[in-house]
Protein backbone atom coordinates (compact mmCIF):
# COMPACT_ATOMS: atom_id res chain seq x y z
CA UNK A 1 0.00 0.00 0.00
CA UNK A 2 2.80 2.72 0.82
CA UNK A 3 4.37 1.77 -2.40
CA UNK A 4 2.12 3.69 -4.46
CA UNK A 5 2.72 6.74 -2.84
CA UNK A 6 5.86 6.76 -3.72
CA UNK A 7 5.20 5.37 -7.57
CA UNK A 8 4.47 9.12 -8.63
CA UNK A 9 8.06 10.29 -6.42
CA UNK A 10 9.66 7.39 -8.69
CA UNK A 11 8.42 8.81 -11.99
CA UNK A 12 8.66 12.35 -11.82
CA UNK A 13 12.59 11.37 -10.59
CA UNK A 14 13.06 9.18 -13.86
CA UNK A 15 11.75 11.79 -15.95
CA UNK A 16 14.26 14.61 -15.00
CA UNK A 17 16.63 11.89 -15.33
CA UNK A 18 16.11 11.73 -18.92
CA UNK A 19 15.19 15.12 -19.63
CA UNK A 20 19.01 16.11 -17.81
CA UNK A 21 20.62 13.30 -19.86
CA UNK A 22 19.45 14.91 -22.67
CA UNK A 23 20.25 18.48 -22.05
CA UNK A 24 23.81 16.94 -21.06
CA UNK A 25 24.60 15.17 -24.60
CA UNK A 26 22.88 18.15 -26.17
CA UNK A 27 25.46 20.26 -24.50
CA UNK A 28 28.43 17.93 -24.46
CA UNK A 29 29.41 18.78 -27.86
CA UNK A 30 29.17 22.39 -28.26
CA UNK A 31 31.45 24.79 -27.93
CA UNK A 32 31.94 28.54 -28.21
CA UNK A 33 33.90 28.25 -31.54
CA UNK A 34 30.66 26.34 -33.08
CA UNK A 35 28.14 28.69 -31.91
CA UNK A 36 30.08 31.76 -33.51
CA UNK A 37 30.90 29.91 -37.03
CA UNK A 38 27.34 29.30 -37.13
CA UNK A 39 25.49 32.58 -36.40
CA UNK A 40 28.88 34.43 -38.20
CA UNK A 41 27.59 31.96 -41.31
CA UNK A 42 23.84 32.85 -40.51
CA UNK A 43 25.01 37.00 -40.52
CA UNK A 44 26.48 36.34 -44.39
CA UNK A 45 22.68 34.94 -45.42
CA UNK A 46 20.89 37.52 -43.04
CA UNK A 47 23.32 40.33 -45.44
CA UNK A 48 22.92 38.72 -48.42
CA UNK A 49 19.21 39.19 -47.87
CA UNK A 50 19.56 42.79 -47.16
CA UNK A 51 20.62 43.80 -49.91
CA UNK A 52 23.06 46.07 -48.46
CA UNK A 53 26.07 47.33 -50.10
CA UNK A 54 29.31 45.77 -47.80
CA UNK A 55 30.83 43.53 -48.28
CA UNK A 56 29.76 41.11 -45.30
CA UNK A 57 32.57 38.31 -44.22
CA UNK A 58 32.64 35.76 -41.44
CA UNK A 59 35.30 37.28 -39.71
CA UNK A 60 33.43 40.53 -38.80
CA UNK A 61 31.97 38.44 -35.89
CA UNK A 62 32.88 38.29 -32.68
CA UNK A 63 31.45 37.22 -29.40
CA UNK A 64 30.89 38.17 -25.57
CA UNK A 65 29.41 36.67 -22.94
CA UNK A 66 25.16 37.37 -22.16
CA UNK A 67 24.27 39.10 -19.32
CA UNK A 68 20.72 37.42 -18.87
CA UNK A 69 20.48 33.85 -16.90
CA UNK A 70 19.63 32.42 -20.19
CA UNK A 71 21.93 34.38 -22.34
CA UNK A 72 25.13 32.37 -22.83
CA UNK A 73 26.77 34.66 -25.69
CA UNK A 74 25.93 37.41 -28.07
CA UNK A 75 27.34 37.26 -31.44
CA UNK A 76 27.92 40.65 -32.92
CA UNK A 77 28.84 41.30 -36.62
CA UNK A 78 29.75 44.33 -38.56
CA UNK A 79 30.52 44.62 -42.12
CA UNK A 80 33.94 46.58 -42.55
CA UNK A 81 33.06 49.75 -43.56
CA UNK A 82 29.52 49.74 -41.94
CA UNK A 83 28.20 52.29 -39.47
CA UNK A 84 26.48 51.53 -36.52
CA UNK A 85 22.96 51.10 -38.24
CA UNK A 86 24.32 48.12 -39.85
CA UNK A 87 25.34 46.20 -36.85
CA UNK A 88 23.62 42.18 -36.64
CA UNK A 89 23.44 41.00 -32.91
CA UNK A 90 22.58 37.63 -32.20
CA UNK A 91 21.99 36.98 -28.55
CA UNK A 92 22.32 32.57 -27.76
CA UNK A 93 21.29 30.63 -25.49
CA UNK A 94 23.32 27.69 -23.96
CA UNK A 95 22.10 25.04 -26.51
CA UNK A 96 22.86 27.13 -29.37
CA UNK A 97 19.90 28.93 -29.58
CA UNK A 98 18.58 31.83 -31.12
CA UNK A 99 16.58 33.90 -28.17
CA UNK A 100 17.43 37.50 -29.28
CA UNK A 101 18.35 38.71 -32.63
CA UNK A 102 18.67 42.91 -33.41
CA UNK A 103 19.49 43.97 -36.86
CA UNK A 104 19.47 47.02 -39.39
CA UNK A 105 16.32 45.97 -41.09
CA UNK A 106 14.78 43.07 -39.05
CA UNK A 107 11.19 43.51 -40.55
CA UNK A 108 12.70 40.58 -43.54
CA UNK A 109 15.13 38.62 -40.99
CA UNK A 110 14.36 35.28 -39.76
CA UNK A 111 13.05 35.43 -36.12
CA UNK A 112 14.55 33.83 -33.00
CA UNK A 113 13.47 30.32 -33.01
CA UNK A 114 13.73 29.64 -29.35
Amino acid sequence: MRIAYWIPVILLTLLLAVIGLRYGIQRQGLTETDVITLYAQRYLADHAGSGRPAAAQVTDCFAHPGSGAWSWLVVTCRPKGGGAGEIYRYEVNVLGGLIGFSGPDTAGLPQPEA
